[in-house]
């Protein structure tokens, strides 16, 4: 019984540790006491049960928090990243930001001792963040130990994420030297990206410059897309083009990937080039970098800037026969692609490719805009297509809601009168 005892007492964690635990969940922790966690071990079915429970969207916030942490010390359970940011999305989304720094401060005693990890820790940085919670990132970040460039980068990714862009430019040289950390080449990107969104182009092509001489740090293809991304912002495309050449013609010899060919076909079709970007487009699978759906996208969206509404409907044709990286083929369209398409084929008058773009669109349960599908319907009626005009206004009518139903009968009415009296003038 003694030795048992001093077993015991061997493995127990020192009262410097069950301190420093306790003062985490302090730190991190809102006024909001968390769920007791139950002393039993979870089994494996029951754990199933409980990520189910976690799944659905019909648990409440307080009983998702309640079988969150009957798991959390279960081994499998803090190891499944998916279920953590489900959890947390969940309780954001719901407004309870009290629940989430409950669950993850209560995290951390969980985990076995002697501490946290700093994978453990990052991870909590970008899940705070990712309810909207940069504080509690930076509360975080301060429990690494000792301080490194990896957490820096994931702080003031949080912050880039949060939209605190102006906490990213005040954190980076602040932090770094407070803490003696050495940024690295993430932490440089987070930084020009933020830079770039506040509008400061210029002096992040001064960061971009002085990297290798001042930090060390050799820029990458991710800190030129930044820069370029910002002139593109700026419409300086003299500095954009000279960037260009100088990263992948120059010393650096940067090779592009699929953001930079996207931000050149952004920048073509800004210039009113759009036929430009589509060549390019046509270039990026030679070059073996495969388009992706944003490439699409971005060359449709200059198509239709331009007006080239019958260009952008071949273009929308070709996406399913894009070969891919892993031997298949397709580039799925999303919501803006149909979105584009459907405004400019009804401001063009072409209703017949309208009338199938918005058939795709609301096949994929996606409901198009509001104006151009009136526009559609109107367009149709006054064609004689009113067949196919009724078949839309139907649809749309099932996938609205609430007032919404009643704003597309009062559409529809409005469009069959209008072309009802059009008939009537061109009979007379």
């Amino acid at each position: 019984m003694a030795a048992s005892a001093a077993l015991r007492r061997s493995l127990a964690p020192a009262p410097a540790l069950l301190l420093r635990r306790q003062i985490l969940v302090r730190l991190l922790s809102t006024q909001t006491k968390p769920h007791p966690q139950p002393a039993t071990t979870t089994s494996p079915a029951e754990l199933a049960r409980i990520k189910s429970t976690i799944r659905s969207a019909a648990t409440a916030p307080d009983d998702l928090a309640a079988n969150f942490l009957q798991a959390l010390p279960h081994p499998a359970f803090l190891g499944d990243r998916p279920i953590f940011s489900l959890a947390v999305t969940r309780l954001a989304s719901a407004g309870r930001r009290d629940l989430v720094a409950s669950l993850l401060s209560t995290s951390l005693t969980a985990l076995p001792a002697p501490h946290p990890s700093e994978d453990f820790l990052l991870r909590l940085i970008g899940l705070y963040a990712q309810a909207g919670m940069p504080d509690h990132s930076l509360s975080t970040f301060r429990l690494v130990k000792p301080p490194t460039d990896r957490a820096l980068s994931a702080l003031l990714a949080a912050y880039h994420d949060a939209g605190q862009h102006d906490r990213v430019v005040k954190a980076f040289p602040e932090l770094s030297a407070e803490l003696s950390i050495k940024p690295g080449l993430v932490s440089h990107n987070v930084l020009l990206k933020s830079m770039v969104v506040m509008g400061h182009v210029a002096p992040a092509r001064a960061v971009f410059d002085a990297m290798p001489d001042r930090a060390g740090v050799q820029p990458d293809i991710v800190s030129c897309n930044e820069v370029l991304r910002g002139y593109l912002k700026v419409g300086d495309f003299a500095s954009f083009d000279q960037l260009l050449k100088d990263v992948t013609g120059g010393k650096r010899r940067l090779k592009p990937n699929v953001t930079t060919y996207n931000i050149r076909m952004a920048a073509l079709g800004a210039k009113g080039k759009s036929f430009e970007a589509e060549e390019l487009l046509n270039a990026m699978a030679a070059n073996g970098v495969p388009p992706n759906r944003d490439s699409f996208n971005t060359v449709i969206w200059g198509m239709c800037k331009q007006g080239e509404a019958g260009a952008a409907v071949a273009l929308l044709k070709r996406m399913p026969e894009v070969p891919r990286p892993n031997g298949g083929k397709g580039v799925s369209p999303n919501f803006d692609t149909y979105k584009m398409l459907l405004e400019v084929l009804v401001e063009k008058r072409m209703f017949a490719s309208a009338l199938e773009v918005c058939k795709e669109c609301l096949a994929n349960k996606w409901t198009p805009p509001f104006q151009a599908v009136k526009g559609l319907i109107v367009g149709l009626v006054k064609r004689r297509k009113v067949k196919h005009a009724k078949e839309i206004g139907m649809v749309m009518k099932k996938v609205a809601k609430g007032d919404a139903k009643e704003e597309w009968e009062k559409v529809e009415a409005a469009a069959f009168q209008l072309a009802l009296a059009e008939n009537k003038a061109q009979a007379a």
